[in-house]
Order: structure tokens, then C-alpha cells, then sequence
């Protein structure tokens, strides 16, 4: 059962001394009371027998018995008697603060100097005691537990005998007073991310979050989105670490590994969110850039070639990204009617501005650049062009391709009866990172491609030649002339027609050829032939009598689509009269 307190409690004790005229040795006389309730004890000691006329002093202790009990404006009275005066009460020591419930020692002090008369204010001690009493009463103001205060009583008696003068406690007001310790916690929460990474590295983002205040902080969590393009190694994009608590001034460090599945830059803040209240903390954003190899591809050749001639081409591959591409996979396609002569090993530029060459097994490093992307359309579109050619390949390795450097080398092709000759160059460089290989978007993968494409110039060339069988010959005789007309060129040739001319002294007989044949007496034409391919022969021949002697120049005209003028083939002969002999 709780305990109940009054705020006013009435216990005497009375004290007799006795006064005499003669001399004495003083012994004290002690008495105690305490209240009904335990809380208030006081102890008096008056001398046992004190001089009429003269002062003596005695003590009054008052001391708060309870272990959490305050007590409020103490009041004890000192009933006057026949023959006693007390001339002055003041209390031993300095009080002290009660630093939870009660007023400070000058709040106190002027409370009680203004409940005592003016004549009690004077003779208040000078050492600033923060309680004081009237000379029939005393009163303290605070009383913390356990607290013992003492006063000091100076009086006199002016009759001899037995002097009976009893204290009694007036009045208290206790006072319980009730503490909590209140606490304020804090979470701070920071992020640490690197400002520049390979897109083929694992990226670790480090966390740490602190209590800086005083009180414990519960369950929280702590998350980050990551968003589009930063993923952890299981392939999510948001982060998130629940935590169990914090004590004050507890600090709890993390470590998430993610990775880039593109390039370009990523900023997020983290989030620390208590779970049962609004406490929470962001950290500052954090940016990285992930930056990556590219590729860039380059063939130059000739425009055109002629027939069979061999075409050689030269081939560039360069790193525009802005970090090393390691084991860079080079293919060459060709046609498959088509020969692959030759080859050379790559050679290193610094970058494509320098044009210092370097060894394969030399490296340098250019001035990195951000990786691009490429509008591949007009490749596709080459490639297009050319899908019906079945093609064929060799391939190569570039062992380290340094950010802004180039490979180069050359290769040849001899066509064979291609009218354009088409081939491609493909680089291609793969990196993975390798915490995350279940991952697809974890592979990256650079390609690129460039295409030439050479158009086979093929030409016919035709070629006249004329021959009599016989020389000289008798006018009594017959000569025949063959006209032999080839193409040694490349391509074929349209309406290749042959036309004879013979001269006054010569008169035609006959004629044979690959085609029709008709003659007005000195021309004789033979019909076109529609196409001569090449390698293709025709053989004619004109037959002639003599009509006289001397020399004979017999012509053959030949003319085609491809011949800008016609080819003049002549064979002279001697005509002889054989009568005449």
C-alpha cells in the first residue's frame, strides 16, 4: 500500500536545564523525535545546567530519514518559557542545490527572509547560508534525502532553577520526485564510391553509418538505388542491408559489390530509414563513371582493279574508348573465288594522328576519350550488297590494344572471274566481370566492322591477224588470205564484224568464215558475230584470182561495240604474169 503523507506534523520534545549562580562544568543533554511517518528526525542537545544571565548555545540537527523523499518547507518551533530568550538561530554550513525538484540557494534564501522579521535578517550569517529562522522558529526550505541540517541556537536565562523549553516540529511537505534520462539519437550515414572504373570491374560502394546521438537507435535499414545500369552481383538494381541497431556512438561499416552492364556515369544517394519511427539519414550522391573500350574499324583499297590484277588492301583497327582492350579478335573475309596472296603482322600506332609506328610487342597509351557509339547502318548496308558472295576468313589476335592506340596491317586478294571484289575487316573484344558471369547483361562485348569493295574492271581486246598462203603468185593461179580475229582480253565483246577489201589487181573467188559471207565484187562482209568471249578464235578466209601483176595489198576491217574505230589488218602480195617468161 502506497504510503500517505501529511503535510503537517505535530512532535514535541521538551528539554529542562537547570540555571545556577555558581560555577560548573557544562555536559549536554541530548533528545530525539521522530514523525510518525519515518520521514523526519530531529536531535536536540541542550547543556544540562547553564548561568543565569549568561548566553549558551545548543544544536538542533533535522535530518530527511526517507531514501526518495524530498522535503518541502520545514518548519520547527521553539515554545518560549518563563525566564528563557532566545537571542539569535542560525544554521551551520551551506546548503546545497537539489538539482531535480527544488529552488537555487538565492531563491530559497529570499523566500525565507521574507517570512522572518527584520530583526532575525539581521543576524543572518555572512557566509551566505541559504536558510534562517526567526528566534522562535526554524524553518528549511529544502530538505533532500538523507540531508541532515543543523542549527545553531544561542539563548540566555534570567531565573534560577529548572528551565523547560520544548521543540516542536510545525509542518513539512514532502515531495517525490520522479527522473527519466531523455535521449536523442542520431544516425549519419555516408557513401564512398570510386569517381572512375572499368566497365569489365567489379565496383565496390562502401557504407557506414554512425549513431552520433545519445539514446540506442532500433531496427533500420539502409537502401540505394542503384537505377538503370548498376546492378549487384545478382543482378538487382536496388541495394539494401537491414540492421538490427545502433548503440549511441556506435558506428557499422558495409561493402556492396555491383557492376556496370554499360558505360556512362551513375549517381544515387543512400538511405538509412529506422523502422518504428521517422528517424532517418541520406548520405551524399556519389558519381562514377564507367568508362570502356571501344572499337573502331578502317579498310582502304583500290576502287578498281583490272582483270586478274591483285588488289591489296590496308586495315586499321583503333581503341576509341578510354581503357586497354586485351586480346582484341581481328577477322579477314574474302571472297571464296577469290585468293588471299598475302597477309603482314599488325604494327602499333600511338593513335591515328601520330603515325609512329611501334612493334606488336610495344605498347603506348593515347589521350583517352569516352567511348561512342556507332551507327553501324551504312555497314549493314554494304554488307548487304555482297550477302550472296560466299566469302571466307582468317583471324588473328591483338595481344593489348593501349585507349586512343591503332593496329595496322595490310593483306592482298587476286580475284578470279569476280566482277566486284568485296571484303570486310571485324574486330572483336569481349571482357566479363567475373563475380557476376550468371549475369548476362555482365559480358561486354565491342565490335566493329568496316568493308571495301573493289570493282574488277574487265575489258576485251581483240586482235587482228591476216596471212596469204602464197607469195608471190601467178596471175594463172589463186590466192587465199586467212583473217584470224581472237579476243586475248577479259570480258566479252558484241557484233564483232569482219569486212575485206581487195584490191584492183585481185578479183574475188570465194570466202568462208564463222558467219554469213556476201561480196559486191571487191568487198566481201561477213556478218557480226553477236558475242566473242574471251579466249574465243574465229578464222576466215578469202579466195582471189590475179588480174594482173605488181603488188597487191589485200585488207581486212574488223569493228565491235568495244572498238572506239575499226582495226585495219593488211597483207601485201606479189602478182606475177607467168606468160611472159
Amino acid at each position: 500500500m502506497p504510503r500517505k503523507f501529511r503535510s503537517t506534523v505535530r512532535a514535541i520534545a521538551c528539554t529542562a536545564i537547570v540555571t545556577a549562580a555558581s560555577g560548573f562544568g557544562i555536559t549536554n543533554a541530548e533528545d530525539s523525535m521522530q514523525t510518525g511517518d519515518g520521514l523526519l528526525m530531529v536531535k536536540a542537545a541542550m547543556p544540562e545546567q547553564a548561568r543565569v544571565g549568561e548566553s549558551f548555545t545548543y544544536n538542533v540537527e533535522v535530518m530527511n530519514a526517507s531514501d526518495n523523499i524530498i522535503l518541502h518547507d520545514v518548519v520547527l518551533k521553539q515554545s518560549k518559557a518563563k525566564g528563557f530568550t532566545i537571542e539569535s538561530v542560525s544554521m551551520q554550513g551551506k546548503a546545497e542545490d537539489c538539482k531535480n525538484c527544488g529552488d537555487n540557494e538565492k531563491n530559497a534564501s529570499q523566500d525565507e527572509g521574507e517570512s522572518q522579521g527584520e530583526a532575525a535578517k539581521e543576524k543572518q550569517s555572512n557566509d551566505d547560508q541559504s536558510q534562517s529562522s526567526s528566534t522562535d522558529s526554524m524553518t528549511i526550505k529544502q530538505l533532500n534525502p538523507g540531508e541532515t541540517r543543523t542549527f545553531l541556537v544561542n539563548a540566555s536565562a534570567d531565573e534560577e532553577g529548572e528551565l523547560r523549553s520544548c521543540l516542536r516540529i510545525g509542518s513539512y511537505t514532502p515531495a517525490m520526485c520522479l527522473t527519466s534520462q531523455v535521449v536523442k539519437p542520431e544516425l549519419e550515414l555516408s557513401k564512398m564510391a570510386p569517381t572512375t572504373t572499368d566497365r569489365c570491374n567489379v565496383i565496390e560502394l562502401a557504407y557506414k553509418v554512425k549513431n552520433g546521438g545519445t539514446g540506442d537507435v532500433g531496427q533500420f535499414t539502409i537502401t540505394d538505388s542503384l537505377g538503370e545500369g548498376l546492378a549487384t552481383i545478382e543482378g538487382n538494381n536496388e541495394l539494401s542491408f537491414p540492421v538490427d541497431g545502433l548503440a549511441a556512438g556506435e558506428t557499422r561499416e558495409f561493402v556492396a559489390r555491383v557492376y556496370a552492364q554499360k558505360s556512362g556515369e551513375f549517381s544515387s544517394r543512400a538511405v538509412a530509414k529506422a523502422a518504428n519511427s521517422e528517424l532517418k539519414s541520406r548520405s551524399k550522391e556519389t558519381t562514377t563513371k564507367v568508362i570502356a573500350a571501344d572499337l573502331a574499324a578502317k579498310v582502304n583499297g583500290p576502287a578498281r582493279i583490272y582483270g586478274d590484277d591483285m588488289a591489296t588492301f590496308t586495315a586499321t583497327i583503333t581503341n576509341t574508348g578510354n581503357v586497354a582492350a586485351e586480346s582484341v579478335n581481328v577477322s579477314v573475309n574474302w571472297p571464296s573465288n577469290a585468293n588471299l596472296v598475302d597477309m603482314s603482322d599488325y604494327k602499333l600506332m600511338a593513335n591515328q594522328s601520330s603515325g609512329e609506328s611501334q612493334s606488336k610487342s610495344s605498347g603506348s597509351q593515347g589521350e583517352p576519350v569516352m567511348a561512342k557509339k556507332r551507327d553501324s547502318s551504312t555497314q549493314k548496308s554494304e554488307d548487304s550488297k555482297n550477302s550472296q558472295i560466299k566469302m571466307q576468313s582468317d583471324s588473328f589476335k591483338i595481344a593489348r590494344l593501349e585507349a586512343g592506340q591503332s593496329a595496322q596491317f595490310t593483306y592482298a586478294i587476286r580475284t578470279d572471274n569476280l566482277e566486284t571484289l568485296p571484303t570486310k575487316v571485324e574486330a572483336r573484344y569481349v571482357c566479363a566481370v567475373d563475380a557476376a558471369e550468371d549475369q548476362p547483361e555482365s559480358t561486354a562485348e565491342t565490335t566493329a566492322m568496316a568493308m571495301a569493295t573493289a570493282k574488277v574492271v574487265r575489258l576485251p581486246a581483240l586482235q587482228l591477224a591476216v596471212i596469204d598462203d602464197e607469195d608471190p603468185v601467178s596471175n594463172g593461179s589463186k590466192v587465199q588470205y586467212t583473217i584470224n580475229v581472237w579476243n586475248e582480253g577479259d570480258a566479252p565483246d558484241q557484233n564483232v564484224q569482219l569486212v575485206a577489201q581487195l584490191p584492183g589487181n585481185l578479183k574475188f573467188d570465194s570466202a568462208d568464215g564463222p558467219t554469213e559471207v556476201s561480196n559486191d565484187g571487191s568487198k566481201v562482209t561477213f556478218d557480226p558475230i553477236k558475242t566473242m568471249q574471251p579466249g574465243a578464235r574465229a578464222e576466215y578466209t578469202v579466195t582471189a584470182k590475179p588480174t594482173g601483176s605488181g603488188n597487191a595489198r589485200f585488207e581486212a576491217a574488223l569493228t565491235s561495240e568495244m572498238l572506239q574505230s575499226e582495226v585495219i589488218g593488211e597483207e601485201p602480195t606479189r602478182l606475177f604474169d607467168s606468160s611472159s617468161k
